[in-house]
Parts: structure tokens; C-alpha cells; sequence
């Protein structure tokens, strides 16, 4: 991106605040005009920036999946193999339980470019967790670092029908004794 004016960085910088708090809250299907409206910014100043809705879509899915990247390399400098794939799939569930762009606006704009760099290197990232875990003894042999993901938004969405607030720690937490080594140990 070409070096903004000051004030038309901070104009980008509050759409994108306000796009990801609505998306969060609403989904990715929230209109440009209560976006402009929540970043206190005229309509054209939304589409001036992010010229389709996927634009905005993307870049703020982009955002959160390098959020997530970056927390990754921290836990894969900092902690013991089965510990940091442990926090690592609470911080991805935290991440989609509160935020519903994050997996329902990755299939909108999962062909443009930032996404698809986001998303190669959250995975790249998180087939290191995997295998290290899995090397320590920690977790399960026969799970890969897509299946992750999958199990993880999963449960987060089947829990959105269960009755009872924040239910889906709970399935997380199953999810989690499932994954384990000593699980497929216990099978026999």
C-alpha cells in the first residue's frame, strides 16, 4: 500500500477497527454503511480504501490469521511441545468463538492474495506445533495439522445449539482430551 496522508491512515485504520468489531459481532455480511457509520467515516471513505466488500473482508481476516501466526511463533519458541499445541488451540478456539469473520469470511476471500499468505504461513505454523507435539509423545499420531482447525471450529459452531453459556470450553476441552496420545493409549 502507497504511504497514506496521517489522516487518511487514521481514516483506514478506523474502518478496519470498526469492520473487525462488526464482522466479529455480526458476521461478515454487515453492511459498508454501519461499518462508515461505527468508524465514524463516510460511506465513500470505506469503498475508497477497500473497493469491494471481499477487499475489507480479506483484509481483516488477513489480520486476525496473522494475529494468530504471530502467537504461534511465540509458543513454538517459548514452551514444551504438548503446552504450546495445548494453548495454541485455546487461543484459535477463543479466536473463533468470539469472532465470526475469522472462519466464515475466509471461503469469501480465500483466493486473494493476503489471505492466502495468512493462511500459508498460520499453517505452515501450525504443522511445527503438530509435529513437535506428536514427537514428545504428546499428541495423537494419526492427526494433522489441518484436522486442527476443522475439529476446532467444529465443536465451537455444534456448541452455538447447546444450552448453557460458554458450553464450548467444555467441548474444547473433550476435543482436547481426544487429541491427546495417552487417549489412543487408553483405547488399547
Amino acid at each position: 500500500m502507497a504511504a497514506l496522508r496521517a489522516d487518511a491512515r487514521r481514516n483506514h485504520d478506523r474502518v478496519l477497527e470498526a469492520a473487525a468489531a462488526a464482522f466479529a459481532e455480526q458476521g461478515p455480511d454487515v453492511s459498508a454503511s454501519e461499518i462508515a457509520r461505527r468508524a465514524g467515516v463516510g460511506h465513500g471513505t470505506v469503498y475508497r480504501r477497500f473497493p469491494t466488500k471481499e477487499a475489507l473482508i480479506a483484509a481483516v481476516v488477513s489480520a486476525r490469521l496473522n494475529e494468530l501466526a504471530d502467537s504461534a511463533e511465540t509458543l513454538l519458541g517459548g514452551r514444551a511441545a504438548g503446552e504450546a499445541f495445548e494453548a495454541f488451540v485455546w487461543q484459535v478456539a477463543e479466536a473463533h468463538a468470539r469472532d465470526r469473520t475469522l472462519f466464515a469470511g475466509v471461503p469469501r476471500c480465500s483466493e486473494i492474495p493476503a489471505v492466502i499468505e495468512a493462511k500459508a504461513r498460520l499453517s505452515a505454523l501450525a504443522e511445527q506445533l503438530v509435529s513437535r507435539a506428536q514427537a514428545e509423545g504428546w499428541l495423537r499420531r494419526d492427526i494433522d495439522a489441518d484436522d486442527v482447525p476443522l475439529l476446532i471450529g467444529a465443536t465451537i459452531t455444534g456448541s452455538t445449539h447447546a444450552v448453557g453459556d460458554e458450553v464450548w470450553r467444555r467441548y474444547i476441552r473433550v476435543v482436547l482430551d481426544g487429541l491427546r496420545a495417552s487417549a489412543v493409549s487408553r483405547r488399547g
